[in-house]
């Protein structure tokens, strides 16, 4: 049952936070009794201080004790209280995102004020205006509107200037590598809460978001070399159909949209924002579907917007030794620290001559995978291979000659996009030690 009314939670905007987790964080490792739960609170937080008396300090503890357990954070048991598994997330993972869905749930007019604010509902006035024609059976005095606003600044999901209010992801502005809670995109963004891809209604935005659940739909989502992310279409049974979602993604640039993904994360609802990309393909493959039969599936290519590879001008590796050069490749590797990342979300990453020239001379013209020739000689007459990093640059793998072999194409598409993939890139791995012994 919902209620339009919220509790300050004994503090202020800038620390009820730390309070509430502090609060959990007791109330998770003792399992108190009412009793004690009471006692610990009127010690701990501002409850009695900022009672009349005693019976008035009493009152407030109770009403936070109910507040809590109605947005999913505490249950009551025959013994005492216990935290709820959104409760462990928020002390445990320093996580207070995951709240929010408790307080949308439980409480009238937070997702509102979220999709309001956008629209240019912007103070505490017109905030009230709204929701009071939204809930015409609540009276709806500035406080209540108030309260629900302090919540979401203590949540930094709004910010406040001067009694003007905003929401620092208007019009899909996101920051690489933060947390978000996907709820709360969606309510802000107005896109839809439970698809995987998402097209909010009144911005020129497509939304999608990766995580592990989409495996039991049978979707095969993952990171390709060169940061080029593989994303399964929408659509859990049967064959993909070239509409909806997944007409969006193909259509983003022609319809003057820009795609951004996400990646879930072990949290409930929390997903991080990996960045802006743009859609450069797609190939049709068969899939299981949520029955485990096989249907034809859409995957799409997805390039990082401004994510390039750095190559490093060194000069010409080509009179030294494998010796010579396999130090040189070394001295040369790129750091982790010359990563970037662009403003628009795609990542760079610098690539040293040297380390390509080692591959390539190893090889010496044979894939090192299926050792075979090269298929074909290029212009400049050198045999056609490419250079494979073992682990991904994007999974913090360096470009460093213990790190890299040489495939011809077909083989490097095996490795990325093959059924046994990760169990080839094994084999490579160990082809790539037993090569690198005689310079160790």
């Amino acid at each position: 049952m919902s209620r339009m009314t919220t509790e300050r939670f004994f503090g202020g905007v800038d620390d009820r936070i730390q309070d509430l987790h502090s609060t959990l964080q007791y109330i998770s490792e003792q399992k108190p009794t009412e009793a004690a739960l009471f006692d610990w609170l009127l010690e701990n937080t501002s409850a009695g201080s900022r009672a009349s008396t005693p019976a008035d300090a009493e009152e407030t503890v109770s009403r936070n004790i109910s507040f809590l357990e109605s947005i999913d954070l505490l249950d009551s048991t025959p013994d005492g209280y216990q935290t709820t598994n959104k409760g462990e997330t928020f002390w445990r993972h320093n996580e207070p995102l995951v709240m929010y869905e408790g307080l949308e749930k439980a409480v009238d007019g937070f997702r509102e004020i979220a999709r309001i604010i956008p629209n240019g509902y912007r103070t505490v006035e017109e905030i009230q205006t709204y929701l009071r024609d939204a809930y015409p059976d609540h009276n709806l005095p500035k406080g209540v509107v108030t309260k629900h606003l302090d919540w979401l600044k203590s949540l930094e999901l709004v910010t406040e200037d001067n009694g003007v209010y905003s929401i620092p992801i208007e019009g899909g502005t996101f920051e690489v590598g933060a947390a978000y809670n996907r709820w709360f995109i969606h309510d802000a963004l107005k896109g839809e809460r439970y698809k995987g891809i998402a097209k909010p209604s009144d911005l020129p935005l497509v939304l999608i978001f990766t995580g592990d659940s989409g495996d039991d739909y049978g979707y095969e989502d993952k990171f390709l070399e060169n940061d080029t992310f593989l994303y399964t279409g929408e659509g859990t049974e049967g064959d993909m159909t070239m509409d909806g979602g997944n007409e969006a993604i193909r259509d983003h640039k022609e319809n003057g949209k820009s795609l951004h993904l996400f990646e879930s994360t072990d949290l409930p609802w929390i997903v991080t924002y990996l960045g802006e990309y743009e859609y450069i393909g797609y190939d049709t493959r068969t899939l299981r579907d949520e029955n485990d039969d096989p249907r034809e599936a859409f995957q799409f290519q997805l390039a990082p917007v401004g994510g390039t590879e750095i190559e490093i001008e060194e000069g010409t590796p080509t009179s030294l030794s494998d010796e010579e050069l396999f130090e040189k490749a070394k001295q040369s590797s790129p750091t982790g620290s010359r990563t970037s990342s662009s403003r628009s979300g795609g990542r760079s990453y610098p690539r040293s001559q040297y380390v390509r020239e080692f591959a390539l001379r190893m090889a010496d013209g044979v894939c090192q995978g299926c050792e075979q020739e090269a298929p074909f000689v290029t212009s400049t007459g050198e045999p056609f291979l490419e250079v494979h990093h073992l682990t991904r640059q994007s999974d913090g793998g360096p470009d460093a000659p213990e790190n890299v072999i040489a495939l011809c194409p077909n083989c490097h598409r095996r490795v990325h996009q093959g059924r046994n993939g990760d169990e080839f890139n094994q084999e490579l791995i160990a082809k790539a030690e037993q090569r690198n012994l005689i310079f160790l």
